[in-house]
């Protein structure tokens, strides 16, 4: 079956307009990247730092760019798709010496603005295994809570399990979803309670 009966086409003829045509789209493309600030990199090609962050609910994406933007300055705050409670933040780093404090900014200035500190008490939505270990140990055993060095060590691992598991994925929203974690009864989410507050969001990935 012959599908085109004449095979001959001058390209040749034609390649003034198409040249032209791609030199105007050329210009055309470097001028919007000039008039934007040049190309922005991703944090892949860049020094960065990146984080994800967890809420309760939709986060208010503007109010957390300015929350970090008067701390760090350029910031760039994207919501997730599929999971309209969760943002990526993105900042640069000058070196890999400002990780932990680029770190610490956020915590602070995320803490400052939707954390709802309470005097004292530890945010257990952000609260890695050595900072609740270190806040319960005394406490339970004043509460009559007899654990071990190992067990301790064993509950927190388990009750930061269940916090981080989807689709809690790092929030909870009371203590008491606490009590289906084995080993935890009524003595220890009473001296959770005492100890620590929830805050709205959970913070990872940096």
């Amino acid at each position: 079956m012959e599908l085109f009966k004449n095979t001959n086409f001058d390209f040749l003829g034609y390649k003034w307009p198409f040249i032209i045509a791609s030199l105007v789209l050329t210009v055309a493309g470097l001028g919007s990247i000039a008039l934007k600030g040049g190309i922005k990199y991703g944090i892949d090609f860049r020094s960065g730092a990146m984080m994800y962050v967890k809420f309760t609910g939709p986060p208010p994406v503007e109010k957390i760019r300015s929350a970090l933007s008067s701390q760090l300055g350029s910031v760039d705050v994207q919501s997730l798709t599929g999971d309209s409670n969760e943002v990526i933040i993105e900042t640069e780093l000058k070196d890999e010496r400002a990780l932990e404090q680029t770190r610490g900014i956020m915590v602070n200035s995320l803490t400052n603005t939707f954390g709802q500190p309470q005097s004292g008490k530890l945010d257990f939505n952000n609260a890695t295994e050595d900072s609740l270990s270190s806040r319960l140990r005394e406490p339970l055993q004043k509460a009559g809570v007899a654990l071990s060095e190992p067990q301790l060590q064993q509950l927190v691992k388990d009750i930061l399990a269940f916090r981080n598991t989807p689709p809690r994925s790092g929030v909870i929203s009371s203590l008491d979803q606490l009590s289906s974690v084995p080993g935890v009864n009524a003595n220890i989410i009473n001296v959770l309670k005492q100890e620590c507050y929830l805050s709205s969001f959970h913070m990872a990935g940096l």
